[in-house]
């Protein structure tokens, strides 16, 4: 498996340079700042960091064959617009352009048809969790024995992962922490804590879910801590064999997403954990998200609890749901949640055989599959311009990234 470090070197090397298209992306990693954004050759071949600002009225503006990769976070117009000031350099009637993302979303849709640009959508955090958790698929199983029902990180709580307090409070008001592995900081990291998110005028919590908040995590004497005191977003991507072996002491992994309260199809590298661990998950995101992730081939565990909570819409009712299926199964005993891991273990082995056999084969085939119907469908169209991907080796290319 390729290095994530590598990975935006091997598709310019073999997609885009070929084809005469030049990617742009932001870095550090995870940065959406326009700042941020440079051309990749400039970053790989040039040998420096030196930041390239195109985007600003004092630069002269981008010509040629353009594509942004807005693959490692969530696409939002707002953010888009401040990143392109000059919203004409990305494409024209007489030039390409493209947004490459890791979500399917109305909103990327529309962004596309103003600007009359072209779409390439592949699962970044699909090859992600490949590299980063790559070495995990050579540990021997581990006979951990089950010592509570579940655990749940909660590390970001402000601004779009507040839901996370919600989803907090309502385990605390059923009385469902006590005894399992929950963590949630009340400390301000420099992101913020939870008494500004409840002052927020703009946060997307209800009423109803602030007084519960209120109630329940106001009445916390200190942080919860399941790993580290002081919690940093990026290892929401960190695996270890401690960690794992931590981890493996819970059955179920109550897995809180990046995206909850968009209509997006997006997942990150968090989903991909308790199937490293070979664990069965409830995940907590947006509605659609759990059969997102089963189109890819990987089994969920309807047989051993509800999981409808997928389809509904209503943030709130989505979140007391799930907490409903945490409260079915902590009526079992120890030795019934036992039986059910010895149930389930021919599905959990299936998903970690998945994630490190064919999925990688159906994201690379997806990659390119969708880049060259994204060029098809350009060179269809009234465009002046023309892609010429007549030096591209679509099967080779597959092969590469499926290794």
């Amino acid at each position: 498996m390729f290095s994530l470090e590598n990975f935006y070197y091997i598709l310019y090397s073999n997609l885009l340079k070929p084809a005469n298209i030049n990617p742009y992306l932001f870095r550090p990693f995870g940065s959406t700042a326009s700042k941020d954004l440079e051309p990749l050759s400039n970053n790989i071949f040039s040998g420096h960091d030196k930041k390239i600002r195109y985007f600003n009225h004092v630069n002269p503006r981008l010509i040629g064959n353009n594509l942004i990769f807005w693959d490692q976070e969530p696409f939002f117009e707002k953010s888009f617009s401040q990143v392109v000031v000059d919203r004409d350099w990305l494409t024209s009637y007489k030039r390409f352009g493209m947004i490459v993302v890791s979500e399917h979303s109305a909103v990327v849709d529309k962004v596309c048809k103003d600007m009359i640009t072209n779409k390439w959508y592949y699962f970044f955090h699909g090859f992600a969790a490949l590299d980063w958790y790559r070495d995990y698929q050579y540990f021997p199983e581990l006979e951990t024995q089950i010592s509570n029902l579940f655990i749940s990180f909660n590390r970001l709580v402000t601004k779009d992962r507040s839901y996370r307090l919600n989803l907090v409070a309502n385990l605390l008001e059923r009385n469902l922490v006590k005894n399992n592995s929950v963590s949630l900081s009340l400390n301000d990291h420099g992101w913020g804590n939870w008494k500004d998110e409840l002052q927020d005028p703009t946060s997307k919590l209800s009423p109803q879910a602030k007084k519960i908040i209120v109630d329940q995590i106001g009445n916390l004497s200190d942080s919860l801590i399941v790993d580290q005191e002081s919690p940093q977003g990026s290892l929401s991507a960190y695996m270890d064999y401690d960690l794992i072996k931590l981890q493996q002491q819970s059955l179920w992994h109550l897995v809180t997403e990046t995206v909850f309260y968009y209509d997006k199809l997006h997942l990150t590298e968090k989903i991909f954990k308790p199937i490293v661990c070979r664990r069965p998950f409830i995940l907590v995101g947006a509605p659609g998200n759990l059969a997102y992730l089963k189109s890819y081939g990987f089994k969920t565990f309807d047989h051993w609890i509800d999981e409808s909570y997928d389809l509904e819409p209503d943030h709130d009712r989505r979140i007391s749901m799930i907490v409903d299926q945490i409260e079915n199964l902590s009526k079992l005993s120890m030795a019934q949640l036992n039986s059910m891991y010895q149930e389930m273990k021919p599905v959990l082995e299936y998903n970690f055989n998945h994630l490190y056999g064919s999925f990688k084969k159906i994201i690379a085939d997806e990659l390119v599959n969708n880049f060259e119907s994204a060029i098809a469908v350009h060179n269809h169209s009234s465009m002046a311009n023309k892609i010429d991907v007549s030096n591209v080796n679509f099967q080779q290319v597959k092969t590469m990234l499926s290794k």
